[in-house]
Parts: structure tokens; sequence; C-alpha cells
């Protein structure tokens, strides 16, 4: 685990800085999966900046649906090395989507666990088929589910 912020690769590399706060730093990501692409990183590790920093994302990700840059956007963190975190100190990760940005659905976190419960088996689950196609029938029928 990473002791001090100033240790992150995030510092050490000098990452490009987007926004800069007491509480955290947003950085572009080193390894973007996509244009805007950002990770809002605590500068302490403890929950209350970490909350911050999470707050600060979704106001962000707000304020450019306000202002018509994007449509949507997903953020979230990995904790721990088995669910994927590769830098040990905690960073939230901002990618920005927009309509029609991908063919087919545009993915989710049912899509995050290889092997997982995504959409494919609710829509063929006896107790949650019916729910879950009503549910989502514009993108069934608009997009097939493109898996």
């Amino acid at each position: 685990m990473i002791e001090k912020f100033e240790d992150t690769p995030f510092e050490k590399n000098k990452q490009k800085v987007i926004e800069e706060t007491e509480y955290y730093k947003a950085f572009e990501d080193k390894w973007p999966v996509c244009e805007g692409h950002l990770l809002f990183v605590p500068k302490e590790n403890n929950t209350k900046f970490i909350t911050i920093a999470l707050q600060a994302t979704v106001q962000y990700g707000e304020k450019l649906i306000e202002e018509g840059k994007i449509d949507g956007y997903h953020f979230g963190m990995n904790m721990r090395k088995p669910a994927g975190q590769s830098v040990m100190w905690p960073h939230v990760h901002f990618m920005p989507r927009k309509e029609g940005d991908i063919e087919g659905f545009p993915g989710s976190v049912r899509f995050a666990v290889r092997n997982g419960k995504g959409p494919q088996y609710y829509m063929e689950h006896p107790k949650y088929k019916e729910e879950f196609i009503e549910k989502h029938q514009k993108e069934i029928e608009e997009d097939g589910f493109n898996f």
C-alpha cells in the first residue's frame, strides 16, 4: 500500500492535472479507456477525502451534462487487488459517455465481473426474466443487447 499521496504514480509521473483542491487532484488517466477518462485522487487515504473526491467526480460529470458536452458517465473505484486495483492508493475513475458512442448496449457494472451475472443471465432467468425484459424493452428492441 502506498503511504503518502506524494508517493503515488500520479504525482511521481507528473500526470496532467485538470483540477486541484485541498482535498483531491483530478488527473488525466495515463492509459485512458476513452477520451476524457480522468482520475479523481484524494490527497489523503481516509473516508473524508475519498468521499469528497467521489462527490467531485459526480459534480464534474453533472456539469459536463449541463453544458451539453456529454450525455452520461461512468465513475467508480477498484478497491484492493481482487477488485482490480493496481495503484494501491484510492482513486476514482471518471469516463464520459455520449449517446451512441458505441454500437449496441453501452455496458454497465454488470459486465465488471468475468462470467458474472450480466444482462443475458437476467434475460434468461426464470424468476427475473419478465421484469428485466420489461424494464429494458427499449434497449432490447433498438440495440438487441449487443454483448
